[in-house]
Order: C-alpha cells, then structure tokens, then sequence
C-alpha cells in the first residue's frame, strides 16, 4: 500500500503523490489500462495516502491506525465496488451515493475504489452521474477499468484519467522473480508472454502455465484436421473457467502473433515463443497472411466479448470454428 512497492507507472505515482503532498486531490479519477497492469496496487497506494492522516511527502506512514487497518482490509473509509455477477448494479451505486455524502466516521475522508467500472449497467451508469456532478465533500472515488471506452463519455468528462500501458518486460521479469521465485531464464519466458502485465504475469507463473501454453500452440494445427464435433468438446472444455479462458486467449494471440511474424519476416528474435521456433516454422506454412490476421482480429473479438460477460462458451465456439476452417493456401 505504499508508493515504493509498486513496479512501473512512474509518471502516475509521481503525480498521484504530488496531488496529495499539495493538498490538490480531484473527486473523481479513472485508471485505465490492461488487466494486470498495476492499475489496483496505484489505487490502494493512492487511497492509503489520502487516509492516512500524516502522510509524508505524499505517501501513507504505514505506521498508524488507519495504515494498520488498511494493510488488514477492514478500514472503515475505504468502500470498494465489484460487479455483482455480470455487472455493477443500481442497488450497489445507490448505496455508494448514500454513503458518500454521510460524514467519514474516522478520518477526513472517504475512498471508493470501483472495479472493473465499465461493467456499470446503464442505470447504474446513470445514477452514478449524479454522484460526479454533485460530489460529495471528503470524498474521493477511483474508477478501475481495462475497458475505458466503454463508460458513458458523460463520466469520462467528469474524472481525471490515468492511463497504465504495459511494464517492459525486463520490470516483469523483476516482479516474477521476486514475488513468484522463478529462475531468470523461466521469468524471461513468462513475461514475454504476459503482454508487460505483471498481474497476468503472476497469474501464467502460479497457474498451469506449461500445459495451457502447450494447448494454446497446439489448437489451432489440432483443430484443422478435427472434426466439428471435435471443436466444440474443446470450446466446452475451455469455457468451464472463464478466467482461465482468457488467459488461454492471451496464449493463443501470442502463437498466432508468432506465426504471423515468422511468415513475413522469418526472424526468430522478434518471436514471443522462441523456444518452440521450429513448430512456429511448420505451423506459419498452414496459414495466408489473411487467415492470420483475420484469426487474430477474431481472438481479440473473443477477449472483449468475454470480458463483457458475453456467453463464454458460444463466444469460444465462434473462434475455433474459425480456426477450424482456416486451411494453408496460396495468398491471393
């Protein structure tokens, strides 16, 4: 919960700091980017300064009650909002507009923290609204979001916004290091693969890394030569768990990437699975250019339809029916 724990972003912090060191703390802010990124630890680092009642330079002491609570998670004056189920409901922002304008029971202020806000429904959305146009004293709300462009622009207009882009991979490296105790070589392999997310990262490390890697660079050659019953057994498979399925999409985007950079320029060290290059050489022959970038566009497609809640299993049956039929040809 501190400034000096997080990795990256450091122009956000340097900001986020100086705002709360000069007493120029806006109502309502908007942290953008990647799942994984760093989004939440800059939020809690941020909300942990601005409960913390003698911060010094901008950053929580760590040593107060209030840094005590926050560290345990049960301070008072830190509310934190996540869909329920598929989405972020009226119910939940109308009890946010209650609490908001009540006075902090501990402290000067009170902080929501709002995940994954672009799941708001549109009544939810705007109910919210008012809460921004009219916002209450001492109060600060910090909307999280890896979709953005998916809030209503209303409440993009009244939030300061922060955009997180991905880590350099030698910053995940570090992280998977430290945190995962991965040997160097390994950290390396994974955070190429993480798309510079050190939560995704985290996640590839700590989960069945090696066998869902393994099924992602074999999908797309297996379900060529399967039948269709073949195709959808495995979208039924995979749609079980959604979360793992998009880090499967996340894999399968990289193997794809991979094939298409080796049809065009045939350089190994641009390659994200280096290790596998003669399978990335034998696989990129199956495909035209086209087919690759259309298979690309659609497992994107399948990311955004997944993370808005879309039917995980038909959204998965789309994309390897097309990967099914995706057959190696001349280029026309």
């Amino acid at each position: 919960m501190k400034w000096e724990k997080i990795i990256g972003h450091r122009e956000n912090v340097l900001a986020l700091r100086q705002a709360v060191a000069a007493g120029r703390v806006g109502h309502a802010y908007l942290f953008a980017g990647p799942r994984g990124v760093g989004k939440t630890a800059v939020a809690r680092a941020f909300a942990a300064a601005l409960l913390c009642p003698a911060p010094a330079v901008g950053e929580a002491c760590g040593r107060c009650r209030d840094c005590r609570q926050l560290a345990a998670g049960n301070h008072p004056e830190l509310q934190e909002i996540r869909p329920d189920g598929a989405s972020i409901k009226i119910d939940q922002v109308r009890e946010l507009q209650r609490v908001a304008y009540l006075t902090p029971r501990q402290g000067s202020r009170r902080v929501f923290l709002v995940e994954e806000a672009d799941l708001l429904t549109r009544e939810a959305a705007n109910s919210f609204l008012k809460v921004l146009e009219e916002p209450p004293e001492r109060t600060v709300i910090i909307l999280l979001s890896s979709r953005p462009q998916a809030l209503p622009p209303t409440v993009l207009s009244r939030c300061q916004v922060f955009t997180f882009r991905p880590l350099p991979v030698r910053e995940v490296e570090e992280v998977l290091v430290r945190e995962a105790k991965l040997a160097p070589e390994v950290a390396g392999e994974v955070a190429l693969l993480s798309g510079g997310s050190p939560g995704r990262a985290l996640e590839l490390a700590r989960g069945d890394f090696a066998e869902l890697r393994r099924r992602a660079c074999g999908l797309p050659g297996m379900l060529r030569q399967s039948p269709v019953l073949e195709v959808f057994r495995q979208a039924a498979l995979l749609a079980e768990d959604r979360e793992k399925a998009l880090t499967f999409l996340d894999l399968l985007e990289a193997w794809l990437r991979d094939l298409l950079v080796w049809r065009e320029t045939s350089a190994e060290r641009l390659l994200i699975n280096r290790d596998r290059v003669s399978l990335v050489r034998q696989e990129a022959a199956a495909y035209r250019r086209r087919d690759l970038v259309g298979l690309l566009k659609q497992v994107g497609a399948t990311k955004e339809l997944l993370r808005a809640n879309a039917n995980t299993r038909l959204a998965l049956e789309v994309l390897f029916l097309r990967l099914a039929g995706a057959r190696a040809g001349r280029e026309e």
